[in-house]
Order: structure tokens, then C-alpha cells, then sequence
């Protein structure tokens, strides 16, 4: 099983999860396990019930 998603859909997502993080990481000094933001920890839990949700979907 490849682990890379045919959907331009969730490349797409994926491709947007990951420059939030870098602009978050260099311009506004996110970091992991520090757990005090409320925008970082909405969007992982975001991205993390998306990411679930379509395994889930594409599985059964």
C-alpha cells in the first residue's frame, strides 16, 4: 500500500497543513509539546480528525 493519496483533494490539505506549520514554526514561534496556543492546537486536532476520517473512509 503506497502511503502517498491519489485525492489532489488531500494533497492539496496536505500541502496546506504543512506551510501553516513552517509560517507558524518561523513567524510566530509555534513549537511541539508546548500545548499553550489555541490556533496550533485547533488546526492539528483539525488536520488530525480529517487525516483519520478519510483513512477510516478509504478502509471500509
Amino acid at each position: 500500500m503506497s502511503g502517498r493519496s491519489q485525492s489532489k483533494l488531500l494533497q492539496s490539505l496536505g500541502v496546506i497543513a504543512a506551510l501553516v506549520g513552517l509560517v507558524g514554526y518561523v513567524v510566530f514561534g509555534w513549537r511541539f509539546g508546548e500545548g499553550g496556543g489555541v490556533v496550533p492546537n485547533a488546526l492539528g486536532v483539525a488536520f488530525a480528525l480529517v487525516a483519520v476520517v478519510w483513512t477510516m473512509y478509504r478502509r471500509l
